[in-house]
């Protein structure tokens, strides 16, 4: 049976309110996103590289990687070669990423150059450190159409707010937006896919939003093509699902052809790009061996393993228990397609024979499937569950769990961790060599990178009351790998850029002063609007409630 359209649940009483409590949820993560962003510039090669492609785009007016040379050994074999660059056309350097995450660095890249000639700061290290603002706008802006979807689904201002809260603090949508990788643009742009396509399907808005929803396949197409197909694939299934299996054929032929115009552009987008660069609409630059992992081993590691389980990195993915069933009775569409698309980004990554995304932190290629995880939580919040209050309690302390975790991630260098797991590897008599498929912390819980890293948050605080040096990291004699980690990464220091000393060189401590305050006032300006907003305070009697009531289940 399809399910039959739901009324559309006001956002706010009036379009400005509504306009302005947008604003404000955007303007709290993103402030709070850029508070706590890392002061290390160059601790993800992978961002570098799209850096570097995007200056390219916009000062040479080309994508190739300018006055790069890439040359090889000739015994090594290609599938050994580095899988982010390959040679192309007319012999030049290219990135194997695709477009998305430098086209959306470009406007901060324009804006560190003008900053930089205005405040008079060297060049370099600030267009570099507002290029790394993509990351938290990338999240913020993910964090505030996971609110707008909340709302959508009937759970009211004030449920939806908490929600958004834990979904913006208390799981790894946190640090990866931090680690400005293009996982946060990826899931950005496949959650504004299914809400456009609930939007057109279940409370009546229009065959625009179909074209919209796909223009978010699309916006991840050029970002991941990978996750774009499993997306697409999971969308396909909710429109099937939402117009019925066996019926309204006819419907099902149009919503396709309109989500495929939103589409297109972007498709045709990526083959114009792989011809550009390598002479042929379906060559990628990879040369290396993408599949061939255990199924079954890798979607383990990344669900469950000490060293990788999403469920781990982000426990309030347990509370599904509580809440699943409840959301599948009243959106059975939704849960499918949700339940379908983490279960294929498990499984397909779970093939490759790099599945753990090493070096990173935690399990990153399947983040994008945690706003889909962390929806269904809001029934969580509804009148049926705040009655039961063992459940209740459980969620606290699952919460506060999970945000400790995230708050560790973004606080402490994750190459503070790296460090201490190279160290227990020698220690165990290990010699160690960054090559992932020797690693061996993935099933090891005493080498887990989560007790590593929740073990440095309490050292540097420790240190930091105590004003000692007890816990501060110092590499033995003769060890050139740990030496060079606390020469090249600040892994004794907070790694929060306005507690760092690399910016003090070149920004000033006044700047950084400045810097911190504004954030802060703005965090509290918009905190505090938002809270009165989820109190209340702003709702006239007439008006409709901040918390509409429990939504009805469907039939």
């Amino acid at each position: 049976m399809p399910e039959a359209p739901l009324e559309p649940v006001r956002l706010a009483p009036t379009r400005p309110r509504a306009v302005l409590l947008f604003l404000a949820v955007f303007t709290f993560f993103f402030s709070a996103y850029m508070f706590t962003a890392s002061a290390d510039f160059f601790s993800t090669g992978d961002t570098t590289i799209r850096i570097e492609v995007a200056e390219n785009i916009l000062g040479r007016f080309s994508v190739d990687l300018h006055g790069w040379i890439l040359k090889y050994p000739h015994h090594v074999k290609k599938e050994y070669f580095d899988p982010r660059i390959s040679q192309g056309r007319d012999g030049k350097v290219f990135s194997t990423y695709l477009l998305g995450q430098p086209l959306m660095i470009m406007p901060f890249d324009l804006a560190g150059q003008q900053i930089a000639i205005h405040f008079r700061w060297p060049y370099g290290p600030t267009v570099l450190w507002f290029d790394r603002m993509v990351g938290p706008f990338t999240g913020a802006i993910e964090i505030t159409l996971f609110f707008l979807f909340a709302m959508r689904l009937g759970y009211g201002r004030r449920r939806a707010l908490l929600l958004t809260g834990i979904f913006g603090f208390a799981t790894s949508a946190w640090p990866d937006a931090e680690s400005v990788l293009e996982h946060t643009e990826v899931t950005f742009f496949l959650l504004l896919a299914f809400y456009a396509a609930f939007r057109a399907k279940q409370q009546r808005a229009g065959p625009a939003y179909l074209v919209l929803a796909g223009v978010g396949i699309g916006g991840a197409a050029i970002t991941r093509y990978q996750d774009a197909f499993l997306g697409g694939l999971a969308l396909g299934l909710y429109l099937l699902l939402v117009n019925g299996v066996a019926n309204r054929w006819r419907e099902q032929i149009r919503d396709a052809i309109l989500v495929g115009v939103g589409l297109a552009p972007f498709v045709a987008l990526d083959l114009w790009y792989n011809w550009y660069r390598f002479g042929s609409i379906f060559a990628s630059g990879h040369h290396e061996t993408v599949f061939g992992y255990a199924i079954w081993k890798g979607a383990a590691g990344l669900l469950i393993s000490p060293g990788k389980g999403l469920l781990w990195y982000s426990p309030v993915i347990f509370l599904l228990v509580f809440a699943a069933p409840k959301f599948y009775r009243r959106y059975s569409a939704l849960a499918i397609s949700f339940a379908a698309l983490a279960l294929s980004f498990f499984l397909l990554y779970g093939y490759v024979t790099y599945w753990h995304g090493d070096p990173t932190w935690g399990p990153r290629y399947v983040y994008s499937t945690l706003p889909f995880l962390t929806l269904p939580l809001g029934e969580l919040f509804l009148p049926s569950f705040r009655r039961l209050r063992t459940v209740w309690m459980i969620t606290l302390a699952v919460v506060g769990i999970s945000f400790a975790i995230q708050l560790s991630a973004v606080a402490v260098s994750p190459w503070r961790t790296w460090y201490r797991v190279i160290a227990y590897e020698e220690n165990q008599g290990s010699k160690w060599t960054w090559i992932a498929s020797r690693y061996r912390y993935f099933w090891n819980i005493h080498e887990s990178p989560l007790n590593f890293q929740i073990h440095g948050l309490y050292q540097l605080t420790y240190d930091g009351i105590i004003h000692s040096n007890k816990y501060e990291l110092v590499p033995p004699d003769e060890d050139p790998i740990l030496d060079g980690m606390t020469v090249d990464f600040a892994i004794n220091q907070w790694n929060f850029w306005w507690k760092s000393n690399e910016f003090d060189w070149w920004m000033g401590q006044r700047k950084i002063i400045e810097g911190v305050i504004m954030l802060v006032a703005l965090m509290l300006a918009s905190g505090t609007y938002l809270t009165a907003e989820a109190a209340g305070i702003f709702t006239e009697a007439s008006e409709e409630p901040v918390d509409v009531p429990e939504p009805a289940e469907a039939a």
